[in-house]
């Protein structure tokens, strides 16, 4: 339904535009006020309220964090914390020149100029027209030649707020937009980080497989000696050609994986060449302070974004809502116009016309009722979301604290091994200057010290890798 009432006349009628004015703003507000109370043709059915699931936080986490000290809280250049220049070079390169970095802050500029164009569609609109014609309306008509020139306004009032939520929901995705651009560079910099120590726990694994591997080669020679001797067999040669060739492909095994990251890791950066890295050894530092969940989900930018999301899902619900009522536009246009016989001559006349109109959706077949339904089946979806990485990331903050607790506990327990295996090749090397023992139990021992050896650099690796995971799930915005 469509009612509208204008006024068009010439500027010289002077005083009778403004009665004119006035007759014509009563009869649109006349006409709003009855469209108003015809809404219940095209209303909707009463708000489906949102299916309320809220996730029950606990008081605090189920994990102890030992070593952790109070108001050692996680900053902002949280991996400072690790102490390595070089860390912190290869993190600030990632975050000016990560690929998805730069596809996550573009749709952020997108997010911002879409809330530029909703706050636009709300402001007066002003255009100009202008136009030339010259002819006959009919065959009994002169030819006339008419031209005008002039100016076009139009604002539609946002009486009900339609426009208001449009912006609001627009500004959620741009927050939510920006929350997942922080998000993306805490992910980020603890991707690189954990990398980064992966790579430096390899380097010391390929060290040490080298070392394996001639020792073993040492320990093969040694039974062909005996065997040349008369007191080893075969079998004794053939089991030290096995353990060498073990040796040698456990260590191709690791360069691998070390080229793998490294190429891995040039990915993180934003280039296609793998960085030189002198992988400096630093001390492992202190846990950091826990935060208590509730706390958790308000600084987590992950968790955050899907509140703005729903945020954003309402107000589109509103907006659906909203289509059911009555829309009012005031128009205005202003113009010189000059009309004449053709060769002949006119003044130019100033027109000025100004209008009110009403729209009101009365039979539309479904459609905004099926607007409707799609817009709260969204926001259910919101909602669903917006739990979803609340419980991910509780979740997340214990794994990583078992993680914590676990890889320092093993760690503590093959270092007890390494020293183990260290008394027992320093006593072989005694036993063997003795006399009392063969370099065949010296090797053996010292083969012993370095599997132990590697498997206190996997540990190490692991406790690394916790430690960078324990900062990034207590990260808030970077």
């Amino acid at each position: 339904m469509h009612i509208q009432t204008s006024s068009r006349d010439p500027a010289s009628r002077g005083d009778a535009h403004g009665a004119s004015r006035r007759a014509l703003l009563g009869s649109g507000l006349l006409a709003l006020s009855g469209l108003a109370g015809l809404t219940g043709c095209a209303s909707a059915p009463p708000p489906a309220a949102l299916d309320a699931s809220p996730v029950a936080l606990p008081d605090g986490w189920r994990e102890p964090l030992a070593g952790a000290q109070d108001g050692n809280v996680v900053g902002t250049a949280w991996w400072k914390d690790f102490g390595s220049s070089e860390l912190d070079a290869l993190i600030r390169s990632a975050l000016d020149a990560n690929r998805d970095l730069k596809i996550t802050a573009a749709r952020v500029a997108l997010a911002r100029a879409l809330v530029g164009g909703e706050e636009a569609a709300r402001r007066p609109q002003l255009g100009a027209v202008a136009g030339a014609q010259r002819g006959r309306d009919t065959a009994g008509d002169p030819k006339t030649e008419r031209a005008s020139l002039g100016l076009r306004a139009s604002w539609e009032v946002d009486i009900f707020g339609r426009g208001a939520m449009a912006i609001d929901a627009a500004r959620g995705d741009l927050r939510g937009a920006a929350l997942a651009l922080s998000a993306a560079r805490i992910t980020l910099a603890a991707d690189v980080a954990t990398a980064y120590f992966e790579l430096r726990a390899l380097a010391h694994r390929v060290a040490l497989g080298r070392d394996a591997a001639a020792l073993a080669q040492h320990q093969l020679e040694v039974a062909r000696r005996k065997f040349d001797a008369g007191s080893a067999t075969v079998l004794d040669i053939e089991r030290w050609q096995a353990e060498l060739a073990q040796e040698r492909a456990t260590t191709v095994q690791l360069e691998g994986g070390l080229r793998v990251r490294q190429r891995q890791l040039a990915l993180l950066l934003g280039s296609s060449q793998a960085p030189v890295l002198s992988l400096q050894e630093t001390p492992l530092p202190q846990p950091p302070a826990p935060v208590l969940p509730g706390e958790l989900l308000e600084r987590r930018p992950d968790v955050q974004r899907q509140a703005r999301a729903l945020d954003a899902a309402l107000a589109r619900v509103g907006m659906a809502r909203r289509e059911v009522y009555p829309r009012l536009q005031i128009d205005w246009a202003g113009s010189r116009e000059r009309l004449a016989l053709t060769g002949g001559s006119a003044s130019p006349q100033a027109v000025v016309g100004y209008g009110v109109s009403v729209t009101l959706p009365l039979l539309d077949g479904g459609r905004i009722r099926a607007n409707i339904a799609v817009q709260e089946a969204r926001a259910q979806e919101a909602m669903a979301e917006y739990e979803k990485a609340m419980l991910a990331a509780l979740t997340d903050v214990e794994a990583v604290l078992v993680q914590w607790s676990a890889a320092d506990a093993s760690l503590l327990q093959w270092q007890e091994a390494q020293r183990a295996g260290e008394a027992a090749a320093r006593r072989a090397e005694r036993l063997f200057d003795a006399g009392m023992a063969d370099l065949g139990l010296v090797l053996d021992a010292r083969r012993q010290q370095l599997r132990a050896q590697d498997a206190v650099s996997q540990a190490e690796g692991v406790r690394w890798a916790a430690a960078v995971g324990l900062r990034r799930v207590f990260a808030g915005t970077v």
